[in-house]
């Protein structure tokens, strides 16, 4: 797998075994969603985190806003909707999206295969609410819980995210 460096150029990760071995500690199911921290503020020294989201049909992220980063999804594999009030848009493969702060927005899995997509958090701090309300697990592991979201929450609200009331977007 190639993933961008600090410098902006790629890393092939999959040929070095010091990044294997982070990686495989940085595995976490998030609102039904499986999350692979590849690079995080430690890494990057605070400019960005660069995670891995694998996301079955169907499945949604609550209705939120960052009041202090940008969001930058690529779709690898499937599809993904992003609703923002008053407008969606539709990201197949190859795709990408800037969330800008202070926009509300909702995502989901729309196509009928799961979908893969890599996120930039910029600046870093993302990262951190996966480690703390995550559930550590591999991809074929789905936990037996869900995500606490008072404690999902809490961390958020750390970095600036406000989750909103559920009927604001509609999926």
């Amino acid at each position: 797998m190639y993933v961008p460096t600090t410098n902006w150029g790629f890393y092939n990760f999959s040929k070095t075994n010091r990044f294997a071995k982070k990686i495989m500690n940085n595995k976490f199911w998030l609102l039904n969603i499986h999350r692979t921290i590849l690079a995080e503020e430690k890494d990057t020294n605070g400019m960005y985190d660069l995670v891995e989201g694998v996301t079955q049909s169907s499945t949604a992220t609550p209705l939120h806003v960052h009041t202090q980063y940008i969001e930058t999804i690529y779709v690898i594999e499937g599809e993904l909707t992003i609703y923002m009030e008053p407008n969606k848009t539709v990201l197949q493969p190859g795709n990408s999206y800037t969330i800008q702060k202070g926009h509300s927005h909702q995502l989901k899995a729309t196509g009928n295969h799961q979908t893969k997509t890599l996120t930039i958090f910029s600046p870093s701090g993302f990262a951190n609410v996966i480690r703390q309300a995550g559930i550590a697990g591999e991809a074929n592991e789905h936990p037996d819980t869900v995500t606490d979201m008072g404690l999902f929450k809490k961390f958020s609200e750390d970095i600036g995210d406000l989750t909103l009331p559920i009927g604001t977007v509609h999926v």
